[in-house]
């Protein structure tokens, strides 16, 4: 019906310019930080991570690209174990990650670009909302957030040269989430 009206459905994570535009983030972050050895981003339905990761990998092959789902959005993880899309319901607080499905672009992204996934418990994400908003004074949301909770789990592991790299997509939160959020994990 929106094709007959004139109307193009542009998929939000799955379409080739979309993803080719996230991936001048990747490069916009290795021109401001050249020697990064880890770069940590969020996954939702993977057109994000495809491209940035595509750039980077573009750019630096040996640089590690960990990608990050909350435990009640594992829509790529459970793609990668199943060896194929699959769907999923979200539970994460983390809305923005709820992506229903991965497509076979951005799950072959994955394979390609990803070294590795790392799964986070939405409380331990809630608190680094809280840790940025009072380090960076930035509020940002449990799709951002996240991937530092995924970097201090690893970062002990790493070794004590690595130049880690978070990318902070996203700022759609309110307090009102925040405080609600708080509540829910009895985090005080």
């Amino acid at each position: 019906a929106y094709a007959a009206q004139g109307r193009v459905f542009v998929h939000p994570y799955d379409d080739p310019a979309i993803i080719a535009g996230h991936g001048t983030l990747g490069l916009e972050l290795l021109e401001a930080v050249e020697d990064l050895s880890h770069v940590f981003l969020s996954i939702g339905g993977g057109g994000f991570a495809a491209g940035v990761a595509a750039a980077l990998k573009a750019r630096k092959p040996g640089l590690a690209v960990i990608g990050v789902e909350t435990t009640g959005a594992q829509t790529m993880t459970k793609a990668l174990e199943a060896g194929e899309p699959v769907t999923i319901r979200a539970t994460s607080i983390a809305r923005t990650l709820g992506a229903p499905f991965v497509t076979p672009r951005t799950l072959a992204a994955a394979r390609a670009f990803l070294d590795r996934i790392v799964l986070v418990e939405d409380a331990d994400v809630v608190r680094d909302i809280d840790v940025v908003l009072q380090e960076e004074k930035t509020l940002c949301e449990p799709a951002a957030a996240c991937v530092l909770t995924a970097a201090r789990q690893i970062a002990p592991d790493l070794p004590a040269e690595a130049r880690i790299g978070l990318v902070l997509c996203g700022s759609n939160v309110a307090l009102e989430d925040l405080a609600a959020w708080r509540d829910s994990f009895a985090i005080r």
